[in-house]
């Protein structure tokens, strides 16, 4: 059985009385891709939100690589390697697509001002390091021609590249995806796709993705969780999970199964 980089257990969160995620656990294998689906309002994105130190929950456990997180920060979940997105994209609208990604690494000399007054050739230098390996991570994503465009200016579709870009330049061993292809073109899902596959290949990152899109799921994902009104319903195969009449039910209503993939 393959090593959990996170598991959360028996996490609950409410909002003014209203039940958001109600004892729900599950957890994430290492070096996986895994989806995180259910109908409007199963607290998919609450979910990501107490993953990342968003919220707080009311009670349970998050655990990353065996350590308990829960009542950790997210700035310090970050150091530790686990970084999010969001539904709508969060760029640096006044700094450059390059200046995005380089603010993001963590540990740089001139951060401290004894580093900028007294490491002064050694800041050069690793400014000089980390130009080269952005630069380099923007012509994968086929940004490096709008690196010195200011990241508002961008598309949407182009500001979902940068978002993923900069996740990438920070290193993350855990990396939360909530809705990633909602809003853009089939041909940048198709990228996004592509990117996220790689990614977990190459260089070992793990992902979940909240994703309403199925197509996408099937195609990139090897284990899918489903969650309905704050709960874990079930988890599998995409192909597993069709045949599933709690997870049709949850979905449709008892209706046509068309949404779970059929």
């Amino acid at each position: 059985m393959a090593k959990s980089i996170l598991e959360v257990k028996g996490i609950k969160l409410a909002f003014g009385g209203v039940q958001a995620i109600d004892d729900c656990s599950f957890h994430i294998e290492e070096g996986t891709i895994t989806a995180l689906i259910g109908p409007n309002g199963a607290g998919k994105s609450t979910m990501v939100n107490v993953i990342s130190g968003t919220y707080r929950p009311d009670e349970g456990h998050v655990i990353l690589d065996g350590k308990d997180v829960t009542r950790m920060p997210n700035y310090v979940r970050a150091q530790h390697g686990l970084l999010r997105t969001f539904q709508i994209s969060r760029e640096f609208a006044n700094l450059t697509v390059l200046e995005n990604l380089l603010v993001v690494r963590q540990g740089q000399v001139g951060e401290s001002l004894f580093g900028a007054l007294f490491r002064a050739k050694r800041w050069q230098e690793q400014t000089k390091e980390l130009v080269a390996e952005a630069n380099d991570i923007l012509n994968t994503f086929g940004l490096y021609r709008l690196r010195n465009e200011y990241a508002g200016n961008l598309s949407g579709g182009q500001k979902r590249l940068v978002e993923l870009a900069r996740a990438v330049m920070a290193k993350p061993r855990l990396l939360l995806l909530d809705e990633p292809m909602a809003g853009v073109t089939p041909a940048l899902i198709e990228r996004l796709g592509h990117h996220i596959v790689e990614l977990n290949r190459e260089l070992g990152v793990t992902f979940v993705l909240v994703e309403h899109n199925l197509d996408v799921v099937e195609k990139i994902c090897s284990r899918v969780v489903v969650m309905a009104l704050g709960k874990q319903l079930a988890d599998g195969t995409l192909a597993e999970l069709r045949s599933n009449q709690a997870v049709i039910d949850a979905y449709l209503g008892g209706g046509a199964r068309e949404r779970v993939g059929s």
